[in-house]
């Protein structure tokens, strides 16, 4: 039996905010939440619709988000993937990339390209996207670990403790979506708020979640962590929903070390069906 989507996300926040350090304990902090440097400008009017934004929050479906990673297994598809270390002046220390390809079924992917510099300390390689053993593994369930069931900008019962924008828009020039925003906010419930920032897409037709950009900032015991995390979809040659790119960069603050920061990158394309 798998474990719920909320202790995937629960497990990748802690992996994202430690990643090198073991442990799963969430501490509270009773000092502000910090700044994540990750957050995009805060356009939300005070007098913004959000009873708009909220109904089609709720008329939000998960199908194509939460399937997309599964269906990997019924393409041939080719993975690009590059990792980074950076240091404080953002200068990058330590690289790892690989270009990918992996036949229809479970089976593992073979490596096309690869490329290295540098060293990652204590092996800074974040785990569930680029493992630093198995390279040649298949991909993780990215969404599922991303988006737990019951996320609180989404929990009506949380809802307040964020501020909700929304607008229509096209992506890529073809597909009609909603943008839509949600901000935590400073007071009340909404500084309690592990996410910071969310921005999800949603295809205007069907309601279909098919990309998100998330931003977390909190503390683990004495250690800090900022996060900006995003996945979009992509129509398969079939026109099912499956990952065209995922990215994660992370900026962690341990005391008595320099802050890392670390950033990857996958990209998934030459999508090609199974032969029936």
């Amino acid at each position: 039996m798998h474990p719920p989507r909320s202790e995937h996300a629960r497990s990748l926040h802690i992996l994202v905010a430690m990643l090198l350090l073991s442990g799963s304990l969430l501490g509270c902090s009773s000092s502000p939440r910090p700044t994540s440097p990750f957050l995009p400008a805060d356009t939300i009017a005070t007098t913004v619709d959000r009873d708009s934004a909220l109904a089609v929050l709720s008329s939000m479906r998960r199908t194509a988000f939460d399937s997309a990673f599964t269906a990997l297994n019924e393409y041939a598809v080719t993975r690009s993937v590059r990792t980074e270390q950076m240091g404080p002046s953002g200068a990058v220390t330590a690289m790892q990339s690989y270009v990918l390809r992996y036949s229809p079924g479970s089976g593992q992917g073979t490596i096309q390209e690869r490329d290295s510099m540098g060293t990652f300390r204590s092996g800074g390689i974040l785990e569930w996207s680029t493992p630093a053993q198995t390279p040649t593994a298949r991909p993780s369930n990215v969404a599922e670990q991303v988006l737990s069931d019951e996320p609180a900008f989404i929990e009506p019962r949380t809802r307040e403790g964020y501020r909700y924008a929304l607008r229509a828009d096209t992506l890529r020039g073809e597909t009609p979506v909603y943008l839509l925003d949600a901000f935590a906010r400073d007071q009340g419930t909404g500084r309690d708020q592990s996410v910071r920032y969310v921005r999800l897409v949603l295809h205007r037709g069907t309601r279909e979640l098919i990309g998100l950009r998330m931003v977390r900032a909190g503390r683990v015991l004495l250690f800090e962590e900022n996060s900006r995390m995003s996945v979009r979809l992509r129509r398969a040659p079939d026109g099912q929903w499956v990952p065209h790119v995922t990215r994660v960069r992370a900026l962690v603050d341990v005391p008595f070390r320099t802050p890392r920061q670390f950033r990857t990158a996958s990209d998934y394309y030459a999508y090609e069906s199974s032969p029936s």
